[in-house]
């Protein structure tokens, strides 16, 4: 657990044992925020980092999902039963998968196989406590503090940043891409609904915002967030157009189009350092990547 400026907490959720892979985000005000919360693996993990941060049973008003997948929101139901003030903010797409968790659970175990339980699932949210958030929703913090939603959609259709205006914080989920172990910034691209104009456009919101203080969920704070937007977004562009191009010449080859995204975007300098590589490979994120371009060229090319 670590302390920010603006009075954010980050939480280390120490994915399966895993320091440095998954960060979520307490913001520390009369009514406290806890953005995401991790996988539900992880749920004794982040209640103890609250309670470490003074956080009670009856203080916590918020629990703000950027989006519903599991390494983001599986601890939400559990935290929500220990945690029973708490509020469970989430677009509006999100909202019936965290009222019945059945589908969600089941495709992210199918995704990742074997790695399954090192996830875990996710405990259903009565409706009555989830808050379905449009875009420029306010969950307010008191003091006159709030965070907006921006909408965020191209890693999921139902991505949402959140933004601190006061303090120019952004919680910008995967929008940007990880940077783990000390690589570089990398696009995260998984299945099902990855959608790289959807994903370049985000780009473009987020850095008109011009937040002064950027945090990315794989991991961390980025230290110049305008540049860390414009890596991003060049990445997934260039990503994107090799994706296609290898669709063309080589339908249905996902062999070919991960020799082609790697020659257009090396992943090299995401996993420069020891710890970037085995955090890389702990849950197959580069495979992933490949399996998320995959659905996407194949859909566009189904449209006729």
């Amino acid at each position: 657990m670590d302390l920010h400026p603006g009075d954010v907490v980050q939480i280390d959720t120490l994915l399966a044992g895993i320091p440095g892979m998954t960060g979520v985000h307490l913001i520390r005000a009369e009514r406290p925020a806890l953005i995401d919360c991790g996988t539900q693996t992880s749920t004794a993990v982040v209640a103890g980092a609250l309670t470490e941060a003074g956080i009670g049973a009856d203080d916590l008003a918020w629990i703000v999902l950027t989006h519903v997948h599991l390494d983001h929101c599986g601890a939400a139901g559990d935290l929500a039963r220990m945690f029973p003030r708490a509020q469970v903010v989430v677009h509006p797409r999100g909202a019936r998968h965290l009222a019945d968790p059945t589908r969600l659970v089941a495709g992210t175990h199918a995704l990742f196989g074997r790695l399954a339980p090192a996830i875990g699932g996710l405990t259903a949210i009565p409706v009555e406590r989830i808050v379905e958030a449009g875009e420029g929703h306010v969950v307010p913090l008191g003091g006159g503090r709030a965070v907006r939603t921006v909408w965020a959609p191209g890693h999921a259709r139902h991505q949402m940043a959140l933004l601190d205006e006061g303090e120019g914080i952004m919680f910008a989920a995967d929008a940007v891409g990880l940077q783990l172990g000390g690589g570089e910034i990398y696009p995260s691209i998984p299945p099902p609904e990855y959608d790289v104009d959807a994903a370049v456009n985000t780009l473009d919101r987020l850095e008109a915002l011009r937040p002064t203080r950027l945090y990315v969920s794989h991991y961390g704070p980025v230290a110049d967030p305008g540049e860390a937007i414009d890596l991003g977004r060049r990445a997934q562009r260039t990503i994107g157009e090799a994706a296609r191009a290898s669709h063309t010449a080589a339908p249905g080859d996902s062999e070919a189009l991960a020799r082609a995204v790697d020659t257009a975007w090396p992943s090299d300098a995401a996993t420069r350092t020891p710890e970037a590589l085995t955090r890389w490979m702990a849950f197959k994120w580069l495979d992933n990547n490949v399996l998320g371009l995959q659905g996407m060229v194949e859909r566009e090319s189904a449209v006729p």
